[in-house]
């Protein structure tokens, strides 16, 4: 609870630099008048934000204001909404031409996470929560990630992977890796969730780096060896429709991501 009630403080400092500061900034003193807090309180606050970038202080008045780490983070989110914006349509497409729930996945560090979903009209699902962060080698929609990131975050990643994850096998998954970068897209069968079958490929942005990845995934019953290339196509569809929305061009050389 402690710890708690230091963050809530925290925020509320912060939050008066946003709404009160303008360009100009704010004193320790001002702050003091609109928060209520001791000035040594918040003194200390606005060291460890300015250590991260989330405020800086002006040098001749020596008054704090927003920082361009704030700012980093602002247009990374919008940039997010702006990616599901542009993603719900063609998901939506996607499952109309498909039946199965379609996803949109996006890297974050190791781990690929749901940013969008669209449900198809079968009752019996593999469900995938939006926001849950799984590991980058599991599964048909982080896979069509990974194999898209630069080599160096590839083997690092093994390497941190194979010392947590036992299970993992780095000379099986670079193979994979290969298979998806030569293909085009992933395709796994139980890899992350039992019974579970998922189709995804790499969407990329106007600077043709991967952004994200869109893909489906439903029951094994529902994924029969003459019905696959039907759903590849239309997977893959999606995503070069999703990355011309995105400013993508075909003619232009695609490259790998770096994550964040």
């Amino acid at each position: 609870m402690l710890m708690s009630n230091t963050l809530r403080k925290g925020l509320i400092v912060l939050q008066a630099i946003s709404e009160k500061g303008s360009e100009n900034g704010l004193s320790i003193r001002e702050l003091f008048h609109l928060t209520g807090f001791p000035p040594s309180t918040i003194h200390r606050f606005l060291q460890t934000f300015k250590e991260f970038g989330i405020v800086e202080q002006d040098p001749e008045t020596k008054n704090y204001r927003l920082g361009p780490q704030l700012l980093k983070m602002g247009l990374q989110v919008r940039g997010m909404l702006d990616l599901r914006k542009a993603a719900l349509p063609v998901l939506k497409e996607l499952t109309l031409c498909t039946g199965e729930d379609s996803y949109l996945t996006v890297v974050q560090g190791k781990m690929g996470i749901f940013l969008e979903r669209f449900e198809g009209p079968y009752p019996v699902k593999v469900m995938e929560l939006v926001g849950k962060e799984v590991p980058l080698h599991r599964g048909a929609a982080r896979k069509a990630l990974l194999a898209f990131m630069d080599d160096d975050f590839i083997h690092l990643y093994i390497k941190e992977m194979t010392e947590d994850q036992e299970s993992l096998n780095p000379k099986m998954l670079l193979e994979e890796i290969k298979k998806i970068r030569e293909q085009g897209y992933a395709i796994t069968y139980g890899d992350y969730l039992d019974h579970g079958v998922g189709i995804a490929a790499p969407v990329y942005d106007f600077s043709g780096s991967v952004r994200a990845s869109i893909g489906i995934i439903g029951i094994e019953s529902r994924f029969p060896e003459d019905r696959l290339p039907v759903l590849i196509r239309e997977v893959k569809r999606a995503a070069e429709t999703l990355s011309r929305k995105l400013g993508y061009s075909q003619a232009q050389p695609s490259r790998v991501a770096r994550a964040n």
